[in-house]
C-alpha cells in the first residue's frame, strides 16, 4: 500500500470509529471508538511521514472530481502532527472515562473522530469545495465537542461564541477561495493558487486579508482569541488536548498553503501586518495567561501566545518572499514549522495533565491545588516537560522553535529594507518580553499547582492514577517534547523537502551545514545544539555535585519554615493570584484587572472582607457580545421571512425568477 493509500485507509477507519461510538452502547462503544481512532491515526501518520520525508506528491480522485485528495510534503507535515496527537490522545482516553465527559463518554469519542477526519480532510483537500466542506465540518465538530461532549454548565454559551467567532470569520475563507476559483476557472487547488498571479495587487491583498481573518480566527489570532478560553474550558480535557494540539493546526496549514503559496505574492504590507499581529498576540496572550486561575484557561491564553510566535515566523517568510530573498523565506518557515510542532506536543501534554489532575482532585484551580508531585509523579513529570517547552527551555522542542524565530528576526539586516529592519526589531523585543512573562506564567502553573503543600482537602487526598494507559499517553507526549528538541537535526532532516519546496532554495543545506548543530539557514551567523546544551549542563551539574560531596561542610540543621513567628500552614503559601500579581500590576493596561472588595458582617463583633479580582483581556466576551447582537438582529429578519405560508414562499420564487430574467445578460457576461 502506498503513502496515500495508508492515509485513505486511516480516514476510513476513523469514520468507522465514529460509527462505533454512535451505535455501540456503553463504555464498550467508547473504548472501541478510541481504539479504532488510534489505529487510524497510526495509519495516517505512517503514510504522511513517508510522503514528507521522501518529498513525494500523490493525488487521489475518489467518487467524483470534487472529492480529490492531495498528499504532498506540506499536507504530509500537518497530517503527521495531527495524527501523532490523535494517537496519543486515544491511548490516554483508553485508560478510562474522566468525570468531565458526559454520560459514558461515547459523545466525546464520536466528536474526537469527527474532529480528526475533518482536520485531515482540510489538509488533504485538492479541491476548494472539498476544503470548504471540511472546514465547515470541523466547525460543527468543535461545537459538538464543546456543547454536547462535556458537563460544563456554560457549554451552550461557550459553543455559541466559538461558533460566532470562528464561523463568522470563516466567511473570509469562503469568499477568498471562491474568488480565486472563479478567476482560475477551476476548483482544483493548483489552479486556485496560480490564479493569484492574474489579479491586481490590491485584489490579491484583499483576498489575503480575508483569508488571514478566516484562518487567524481558528488559531486565536487577535482579535479572535476569546473563543479559545471558552471552548477549551467547556470541552472535556481529553478533547481539548486534541483540539489545541491537533485541530488548531489547520489554521497554520491554511496560512502556509494559501498566503505563502499564492502566486504573485500578498504584498509587503500584509507581511508586516502578520508580524505585528503575531507580536501583539504573543505579548498579550502570555500576559493574560499569567493572570488565569485554572490550568485550562492558562493553557488557552498560552495558545494565543504561541500562535503569535508562529505568525511572526510566517510573517518573516512572507517578507522574504516579497523581497525575493529565498533564504529569509526559509528561516521564517523553519521557525514556524518548529514552533508549530513544539506547541502541538506541549499543549496536548498539558491538557492531558490537566485531565489527570481533574480526575485526581476534581478541580484544576491553582487556588485549590498544590503538593501533587508525590501523588501524581507521571503527571508531574509530563506537566514539567510541557511547561519547560512552553517557556522555551533547552532541550525541549519549544526552545528550538523560539530560538529559530528570534534568529530569523535577527536576519533583518540582510533584507536591505528599512521597514523590515525596524519591524523585525520591534517584533523581537515583543517576543523577548513575552518570553520573560512566560516564565512567570508557567512557574505559577507548575510551582503553585504541583509543588508546595496541598491547598485543599481535594489536593491533600488526591487519588493516584492507577491507569497504565493514561500514564503511557502522558509519557508519550513527554518523549515527543524532548525528542524534537534533542533531535533537532533529525527534525529538520525530516522536513527538509518541505522547506526546500516552499522556499524554492536549498534551505535545509544551510540549516544542517555544520555537524552536530543546527543553524538559522545562514551557517556563518549562529548555531545551537540542544543535545550539546544538555551534555554541558549535565557535566557542570555532575561536577558541582561531586564538589559538594568532596568538600567538608557543617551538618545542615532542619527547622520549621519561618512564617513571621507563627506555625506553618498551607494558606501561608503563595496563591496563584498572589504569585502573578506583580506581573498583573505592571501589565495592567494589557491584563485589565478589575478588583472588588465586599465587607460582609460575619457577626456583631467581626467583619469578613472578601476580595475579588478578575482579568478582562482585550477583545473578550463583551466585545463579541456586541457583535453577536448584530448577528441576532439579522437572524430575526431572516426568521421573519420564514412565515410558513405557501403564498409567501411562492411570492419569493416569483420575485427571484423576475430578477433572474432581468439580470440574465449581466450574469452570463460575468
Amino acid at each position: 500500500m502506498n503513502d496515500v493509500g495508508l492515509v485513505i485507509a486511516g480516514l476510513a477507519i476513523a469514520l468507522v470509529a465514529g460509527g462505533v461510538a454512535t451505535l455501540v452502547p456503553g463504555a464498550i462503544g467508547r473504548a472501541l471508538a478510541y481504539a479504532l481512532l488510534g489505529l487510524a491515526a497510526v495509519s495516517t501518520c505512517a503514510g504522511s511521514m513517508a510522503a514528507l520525508i521522501a518529498g513525494r506528491t500523490f493525488i487521489a480522485v475518489l467518487l467524483e472530481a470534487h472529492f480529490s485528495l492531495r498528499l504532498d510534503p506540506l499536507a504530509g507535515f500537518f497530517v503527521a502532527i495531527i495524527s501523532m496527537v490523535a494517537a496519543i490522545v486515544s491511548v490516554y482516553a483508553l485508560g478510562g472515562r474522566i468525570d468531565d465527559e458526559r454520560g459514558t463518554g461515547r459523545t466525546g469519542a464520536a466528536a474526537a473522530c469527527a474532529i480528526f477526519v475533518a482536520s485531515l480532510l482540510i489538509c488533504l483537500a485538492n479541491d476548494v469545495l472539498l476544503f470548504i466542506f471540511a472546514w465547515e465540518l470541523l466547525a460543527i465538530s468543535f461545537y459538538w465537542a464543546i456543547v454536547y461532549a462535556g458537563r460544563s454548565k456554560d457549554a451552550a454559551r461557550s459553543g455559541y461564541f466559538a461558533t460566532l467567532i470562528t464561523h463568522g470569520a470563516g466567511a473570509g475563507i469562503i469568499l477568498g477561495l471562491l474568488v480565486l476559483a472563479h478567476v482560475g476557472g477551476s476548483f482544483a487547488l493548483p489552479k486556485v493558487l496560480a490564479a493569484g498571479a492574474t489579479l491586481a495587487p490590491w485584489s490579491r491583498a484583499g483576498i489575503a486579508v480575508a483569508l488571514l481573518i478566516g484562518f487567524g480566527a481558528k488559531i486565536g489570532m487577535l482579535p479572535f482569541n476569546a473563543w479559545l478560553r471558552l471552548g477549551y474550558r467547556s470541552a472535556p480535557r481529553t478533547l481539548a488536548a486534541l483540539m489545541a494540539g491537533g485541530a488548531m493546526n489547520v489554521g497554520f496549514y491554511g496560512l502556509l498553503r494559501f498566503e505563502v503559496g499564492m502566486a504573485g505574492g500578498v504584498g509587503l504590507w500584509i507581511a508586516f501586518l502578520v508580524i505585528a499581529l503575531g507580536a501583539l498576540g504573543a505579548l498579550g496572550g502570555i500576559a493574560w495567561a499569567s493572570a488565569q486561575r485554572t490550568v485550562e484557561e492558562l493553557a488557552a491564553f498560552s495558545s494565543v501566545e504561541n500562535a503569535g510566535i508562529i505568525l511572526v515566523g510566517i510573517g518573516v517568510a512572507l517578507v522574504g518572499r516579497e523581497l525575493s530573498l529565498p533564504l529569509i523565506v526559509g528561516v521564517g518557515l523553519a521557525a514556524a514549522l518548529a514552533q508549530i510542532t513544539a506547541h502541538a506536543f506541549a499543549k496536548m501534554t498539558l491538557f492531558l495533565g490537566a485531565s489527570s489532575v481533574y480526575h485526581a482532585c476534581g478541580t484544576t484551580s491553582f487556588e485549590r491545588l498544590g503538593g501533587l508531585a508525590r501523588a501524581l509523579p507521571v503527571t508531574t513529570f509530563a506537566v514539567l516537560s510541557a511547561s519547560a517547552s512552553l517557556v522555551a527551555l533547552p532541550p525541549t522542542a519549544g526552545f528550538l522553535g523560539e530560538w529559530m524565530t528570534l534568529e530569523g528576526l535577527m536576519q533583518a539586516f540582510r533584507t536591505g529594507h528599512v521597514a523590515s529592519v525596524v519591524g523585525f526589531a520591534l517584533a523581537g523585543a515583543a517576543l523577548g518580553v513575552a518570553a520573560g512573562i512566560a516564565v512567570v506564567a508557567f512557574v505559577k502553573c507548575f510551582g503553585i499547582g504541583w509543588l508546595g503543600a496541598a491547598r485543599s482537602l481535594a489536593a491533600q487526598h488526591a487519588k493516584r492514577d492507577g491507569s497504565v494507559l493514561r500514564s503511557v499517553g502522558l509519557l508519550m507526549g513527554t518523549v515527543l517534547i524532548l525528542g524534537v528538541g534533542l533531535g533537532a537535526r533529525e527534525f529538520f532532516m525530516g522536513v527538509a523537502p518541505l522547506l526546500d519546496t516552499l522556499s524554492h532554495a536549498p534551505v535545509s543545506t544551510g540549516i544542517l551545514a555544520v555537524p552536530w548543530v543546527v543553524t538559522p539557514v545562514y551557517p556563518s551567523f549562529s548555531s545551537t545544539s540542544p543535545l550539546g546544551l544538555v551534555l554541558v549542563v549535565g557535566a557542570f551539574s555532575l561536577g558541582f555535585a561531586l564538589l559538594v560531596r568532596l568538600i567538608p561542610r557543617a551538618r545542615p540543621a532542619h527547622v520549621e519554615v519561618w512564617t513571621s513567628g507563627d506555625a506553618y500552614r498551607p494558606w501561608t503559601q503563595y496563591t496563584g493570584s498572589g504569585f502573578a500579581n506583580p506581573t498583573r500590576v505592571v501589565l495592567d493596561v494589557v491584563v485589565r484587572t478589575e478588583r472588588d472588595q465586599h465587607v460582609n458582617p460575619a457577626s456583631s463583633l467581626s467583619k469578613r472582607i472578601e476580595y475579588v479580582s478578575q482579568a478582562n483581556p482585550w477583545f473578550d466576551l463583551p466585545w463579541w457580545e456586541s457583535i453577536g447582537r448584530w448577528f441576532e438582529r439579522i437572524s430575526n429578519v431572516v426568521r421573519a421571512t420564514q412565515s410558513g405560508k405557501i403564498a409567501a414562499y411562492l411570492s419569493y420564487i416569483l420575485v427571484f425568477v423576475t430578477l433572474l430574467l432581468l439580470l440574465y445578460p449581466s450574469i452570463r457576461r460575468w
